[in-house]
């Protein structure tokens, strides 16, 4: 397991610390403006869908969920390792993006519209670009769906610059190196910058990160005797499977031998082509 990061060394791109910044509206605006390319005039982060521990000290949500004046939803994450599931990933928070935004009796024409935004320390497509927005379209003509629901996936190893803004690449490559080269010339990372800084010096934060990655261990843990429980009642109906087969063709005197002879037992798993991974 990867040794876990202390607290003081946490950088933007932390999912602990990415939450905790985004707290910060203005943060959050200035990202999602730097992101979309598109003025914004205030958003509301809603806490209680974003950080960190809940009241009894379980859950744990990696992603800041927000709106604006208009109505328009926002929900935006950080990932630093791709476990190829973000298009899957994208579509489980649309649905209680949608779930909460209609009252019973509300017509499904009220639902607002909705940016689910990934931004990733990696090139989630191979394509080489900074950014892929994704609206639904028909596939036979170019007839748009006009759901108002966009996708977009940042990549901050991009090489293609064309049609990105030099402000977007510049906070791109600050979330993947923490360099603090352009900070001078930049607001967002600057305020980014401040906000991490008073983070740091808030005992009550720390705390908040001790909590956070004591139920990442608990959860790990649970996950690894899960696991463990669940390979061990493959293996058992495996066995079965092949005490049923070995018995059909008249084998039941040798099942003993299964037991006692490992060689003998791999040589009947392949015979029956009973798959051990």
């Amino acid at each position: 397991m990867a040794a876990i990061k202390k607290f003081t060394e946490l950088k933007f791109s932390d999912f602990f610390m990415f939450a905790a910044a985004m707290k910060d509206e203005e943060i959050c605006k200035g990202v999602l403006e730097r992101v979309l390319g598109i003025p914004i005039k205030k958003v509301k982060v809603h806490s209680e869908h974003s950080l960190l521990v809940n009241s009894d000290h379980r859950g744990i949500r990696m992603d800041v969920y927000a709106d604006d004046e208009a109505g328009t939803k926002f929900n935006i994450e950080m990932q630093t390792t791709d476990k190829g599931n973000l298009p899957y990933r994208s579509r489980y928070y649309q649905g209680p993006m949608d779930m909460e935004s209609l009252e019973p009796g509300d017509a499904f024409t009220d639902l607002p519209k909705v940016f689910i935004i990934f931004i990733c320390k990696f090139d989630p497509f191979g394509q080489g670009l900074y950014r892929y927005s994704f609206d639904m379209q028909c596939r036979e003509t170019a007839l748009k769906l006009e759901d108002d629901v966009s996708r977009v996936f940042l990549n901050t190893k991009g090489r293609a610059a064309e049609g990105v803004s030099p402000d977007l690449i510049r906070f791109l490559k600050y979330v993947d190196t923490a360099s603090l080269e352009d900070a001078e010339k930049d607001p967002l990372i600057r305020r980014i910058e401040t906000r991490i800084d008073g983070l740091k010096h808030d005992r009550s934060m720390e705390v908040k990160y001790m909590q956070f990655e004591e139920i990442l261990r608990e959860e790990r843990a649970e996950g690894r005797v899960e696991g463990r429980a669940e390979g061990r009642m493959e293996a058992v109906e495996k066995l079965m499977l092949l005490i049923r087969l070995m018995t059909e063709d008249g084998l039941a005197g040798e099942i003993p031998r299964l037991d006692s002879d490992a060689a003998y037992r791999t040589a009947m798993y392949e015979k029956y082509h009973i798959d051990l991974n």
